[in-house]
C-alpha cells in the first residue's frame, strides 16, 4: 500500500514539474516575442533616421535620443495592452478609452519634449533648434497612436487565434465525449438483444428442439453484422434492413404460429445511410411484450417507408393489459403498458436519436387503449 502511494506521489510530482516547464515554457515564448518586436521596432527607428536625412544633414543614428523614445513607447504600449483595453475597450467604453488614450499620448509626448528642452544633448539631429517647440508634441503622439494600433492589432490577431485554438480544442473534447457515449449507448444495444436471443436458443436446446440449429445460425449471421457492420457510425440501409429481417426470422422461430407478424419496406433508395440498430429495440420490444394476447389475436406490424430523404418507421402491436404483467414490466422497459415510454432500449434509442440525430428526427409512441403504436421519424437524405 504504502509502495503504491509512492509511485502514485511520483508521478503526481513529475505531472506537476511537466506542468510547470510548459507554462515557463509558454512565458519565455511570450516574453521572447515582445523582445523581438521591441527590437524590430528599434531598427526601424534606425531605419527611419537614415530616410530623413538630406544632403549636408548629419545622418549618424542619435541613440539617446531613439533610446528615450522607445521607452516612451514602451510604455504607451503597455498600458494601452494592460489597462486601457482590459477596463475600458473590452468592456465597450470605448469614448472613455479614446479619450483617455489621447491624453495618454499627449502627456507622454509633452514629457519628452520637456526633456529634450531640458537636456538639449538628447535632441536628435533631424531637430534644427535645441529647444523645440511644444508643437513638436504633435507628431510625437502622431507616432504613439500608430505604434498603438499595430500592437493592439497583434493583441487582437493573438487573442483570436487563442481563442479559435480553444473552440477546436473545445470541440475535439466534445466530439471524443459524443463518440464515447455513443459507443457505450452502441455497447448497451448489443449485450441487451443477444442476451434475449442467446435465451431463446437455450430454451429450444432444453427442449432438444430440431429448430435449434436454425436459431444458431441464424444468430450467427446477426452476430457477424453487429460485430464487423456495426461499428462504423452509419451502415446502408440494406445492411440494416436484412438484419432486421433475419431477426424477424429468428423471433417467428419462438413464438406462436398465431401471432401474425408483417413486415413491408417501401424504401426506393437502400443506399441510405443510417445509424445501426436503431429499429430493433423497438421490434423488440413488441415482441417481448405485443405476442402474450390471449383476449384477440396478437399481431405486430412493421412498416419502413421512405419519402425525399425522410425515413419513417412504424412498428404497432396490441396492447398487454395484463396488470400483472405491468406491474413486472414496471414503467422502464415495456412498451404494453400506460407510460412505459423508457427502459434500457427505448431510453438508449432516444439518446442515440438526440446524439446523432439532433433536430432531425420525430419519436413517438401511440396508445389506443388496445394497441401500441412507436413511430420514427429520421431525416437521413442528403445535408442531414
Amino acid at each position: 500500500m504504502w509502495e503504491t502511494s509512492k509511485v502514485g506521489a511520483e508521478v503526481g510530482a513529475k505531472t506537476y514539474i511537466l506542468a510547470m516547464i510548459n507554462r515557463m515554457k509558454l512565458k519565455d515564448s511570450r516574453i521572447a516575442q515582445h523582445l523581438l518586436f521591441w527590437g524590430a521596432y528599434f531598427i526601424f527607428l534606425f531605419l527611419i533616421s537614415l530616410l530623413r536625412s538630406n544632403e549636408g544633414r548629419d545622418v549618424s543614428f542619435h541613440l539617446p535620443f531613439e533610446l528615450l523614445q522607445v521607452t516612451v513607447m514602451i510604455s504607451v504600449v503597455y498600458v494601452n495592452l494592460q489597462v486601457l483595453i482590459p477596463r475600458f475597450f473590452a468592456k465597450r467604453k470605448f469614448f472613455l478609452y479614446g479619450l483617455i488614450m489621447i491624453i495618454v499620448v499627449l502627456v507622454n509626448g509633452g514629457i519628452l519634449v520637456s526633456f529634450i528642452r531640458l537636456f538639449p544633448d538628447f535632441s536628435p539631429p533631424f531637430i534644427l533648434k535645441d529647444r523645440p517647440s511644444y508643437m513638436f508634441v504633435v507628431p510625437m503622439a502622431f507616432m504613439q497612436l500608430s505604434l498603438v494600433a499595430v500592437t493592439s492589432a497583434l493583441h487582437f490577431m493573438r487573442d483570436n487565434l487563442r481563442l479559435q485554438q480553444e473552440a477546436l480544442s473545445v470541440k475535439d473534447l466534445e466530439s471524443r465525449q459524443l463518440k464515447a457515449e455513443l459507443d457505450s449507448l452502441k455497447a448497451q444495444v448489443n449485450p441487451h438483444f443477444l442476451f434475449n436471443s442467446l435465451n431463446n436458443i437455450y430454451s429450444h436446446s432444453l427442449l432438444e428442439s430440431p429448430q435449434t440449429p436454425e436459431l444458431i445460425l441464424k444468430l450467427s449471421g446477426l452476430l457477424n453484422y453487429i460485430i464487423y457492420e456495426c461499428q462504423d457510425e452509419q451502415v446502408r440501409l440494406e445492411k440494416e434492413m436484412e438484419f432486421i429481417s433475419n431477426y424477424i426470422a429468428l423471433e417467428r422461430v419462438r413464438i406462436d404460429e398465431s401471432v401474425q407478424v408483417d413486415l413491408k419496406v417501401d424504401v426506393s433508395d437502400m443506399s441510405l445511410m443510417i445509424a445501426p440498430l436503431l429499429f430493433v429495440p423497438l421490434i423488440e420490444n413488441a415482441f417481448k411484450h405485443g405476442v402474450n394476447i390471449s383476449s384477440a389475436q396478437p399481431f405486430i406490424d412493421i412498416q419502413i417507408k421512405e419519402d425525399k430523404g425522410e425515413l419513417h418507421f412504424t412498428c404497432t402491436n396490441l396492447r398487454d393489459n395484463y396488470d400483472e404483467e405491468e406491474k413486472h414490466a414496471g414503467s422502464v422497459e415495456s412498451v404494453g403498458s400506460v407510460g412505459s415510454v423508457g427502459g434500457i432500449g427505448l431510453e438508449n434509442v432516444r439518446k442515440r436519436l438526440d446524439l446523432i440525430y439532433p433536430g432531425k428526427h420525430q419519436f413517438e409512441i401511440k396508445d389506443d387503449g388496445t394497441q401500441f403504436s412507436v413511430e420514427l421519424r429520421i431525416t437521413v437524405g442528403e445535408g442531414s
